[in-house]
C-alpha cells in the first residue's frame, strides 16, 4: 500500500510539475517573442495524440490481462471442486480429499500472502498436499483401474491451471514502454503548459485538471497490470467458496509435512512466481 501511494504522488508531482514547468516558462517569454498559435497547437495536437495512443494501448493491455488473470481464478477453482467431486469414484477417498481440502485452504492463504518468505513456505505445503492427493488418487486408480481416466487427468488439471495462472501472472507492460508513455506524458503536459503561459487569457485550472486525468489514467493503467499489489485486486471469492466447501474434509489433525510426500511420486523443483 505504501509503494502505491508513493507511486501515484511520484506520477501526480512529475505530470502536474510538467505542466507548472511549461507555464513558468511561457510566462517568462517576451511578448514579441511568442510563438504563434496556430504553430504551437499543431505541435501540441502531435503530442496529446501520441500520449492518446500510448495510454489507449496500455490501458486496454492492461485491462485485458486484469479480465484474464480473474478467468484464470475462476477456472483454477473450477479445476479443484472438479477434481474434489471425482472422489466418489474412489474406493477410499479420504485421504484424496483430504489432502484437496489441505490444498483449497494453502492456495487461498498463497492468494493473500505479501511476504515472499513466508509464502515459499506457503508454497512448499501446497506442493506437498498437490502431490500428496496425486498419490491417493494413483493408489486408488490401482485398486479401480477403469476409473484411472477420471481421476489421474482431474488431479493434473489443477496444476495445469495453476501454471497458466502463473504464465498469465508474468505478463507486464515492458519497463521501456513505461518511461516512454511517462516521458511522453510529462512532454505533452510541458507543452500544454508552454502554450497556458504565453496565452493572453490563461486557463491553468483546465491544464491542471488534464495533468490529474493523465496522472490518474497511468496509475490505474499500472495497478491494472499489477493487481496483486496494487490497490486494485483481483476477488478471491472463486477460492474462498472452493475452500469453504472442502474445509468439512479436513482432517483433524494433519500429519507432518514430511509424511504427506508419497515416496513413489517425489515432487518435482518448481520455479517460484508470483501466485496471485
Amino acid at each position: 500500500m505504501l509503494m502505491d501511494l508513493i507511486i501515484m504522488v511520484a506520477l501526480f508531482g512529475l505530470v502536474i510539475g510538467s505542466v507548472l514547468a511549461g507555464l513558468a516558462r511561457g510566462q517568462r517569454v517576451p511578448r514579441e517573442r511568442r510563438p504563434e498559435n496556430e504553430h504551437l497547437g499543431t505541435i501540441q495536437g502531435a503530442f496529446l495524440g501520441l500520449l492518446g495512443l500510448l495510454l489507449g494501448f496500455a490501458f486496454a493491455g492492461a485491462m485485458a490481462r486484469f479480465v484474464d488473470r480473474q478467468d484464470r481464478l475462476a477456472s483454477e477453482a473450477n479445476a479443484i471442486k472438479a477434481a474434489f467431486d471425482r472422489a466418489e469414484l474412489l474406493p477410499d477417498p479420504a485421504e484424496y480429499r483430504a489432502n484437496l481440502s489441505a490444498y483449497a485452504r494453502e492456495r487461498l492463504a498463497l492468494f493473500h500472502e505479501q511476504n515472499s518468505t513466508a509464502a515459499e513456505k506457503v508454497e512448499q505445503r501446497l506442493d506437498t498436499h498437490y502431490h500428496a492427493a496425486l498419490g491417493a488418487a494413483i493408489t486408488s486408480a490401482i485398486r479401480s483401474p477403469q476409473f484411472a481416466l477420471l481421476i489421474i487427468p482431474g488431479v493434473e488439471a489443477i496444476d495445469n491451471e495453476l501454471s497458466a495462472r502463473n504464465a498469465i501472472t508474468r505478463r507486464h507492460l515492458p519497463t521501456e514502454f513505461i518511461f516512454v508513455m511517462i516521458a511522453c506524458s510529462c512532454v505533452a503536459m510541458y507543452s500544454i503548459g508552454f502554450g497556458v503561459g504565453i496565452a493572453e487569457r490563461r486557463s491553468v485550472g483546465t491544464a491542471i485538471a488534464l495533468a490529474c486525468l493523465v496522472a490518474t489514467t497511468i496509475f490505474v493503467t499500472l495497478d491494472f497490470d499489477r493487481p496483486q499489489n496494487g490497490l486494485i485486486r483481483l476477488d478471491p471469492s472463486p477460492l474462498e467458496d472452493v475452500a469453504r466447501q472442502l474445509a468439512p474434509f479436513a482432517t483433524a489433525e494433519e500429519p507432518p509435512v514430511a509424511d504427506l510426500r508419497p515416496t513413489p511420486h517425489p515432487p518435482m523443483p518448481r520455479q517460484r512466481f508470483t501466485y496471485h
